[in-house]
């Protein structure tokens, strides 16, 4: 179960890519689903892959592999109330 209060989410150019790399996702057998972007992010396409944020380097190796495109790969955390939004380093 994703932890709505500190999450990993991947970015794509277009929703054509989001969907596909949610369908990869859960074939696979992860946990995902497709959210809307932050307003923290302007990039992309609108639509984010919200994540286990511990499972986030193997599902960008995974989705890497069947060369879907991605923006970037961020961490959310809530603290007080107020929404983080940082680029991912994993």
């Amino acid at each position: 179960m994703i932890d709505r209060r500190h999450y990993g989410i991947i970015a794509f150019p277009t929703s054509q890519a989001a969907a596909a790399a949610e369908a990869s996702v859960l074939a696979a057998g992860y946990a995902c689903r497709l959210i809307p972007m932050p307003e923290q992010l302007s990039a992309g396409c609108g639509l984010v892959l919200q994540t286990i944020l511990a499972e986030l380097s193997e599902i960008r190796m995974l989705l890497s592999g069947q060369n879907v495109s991605l923006d970037g790969c961020y961490e959310v955390r809530f603290e007080n109330r107020k929404k983080f939004v940082t680029e991912w380093e994993g």
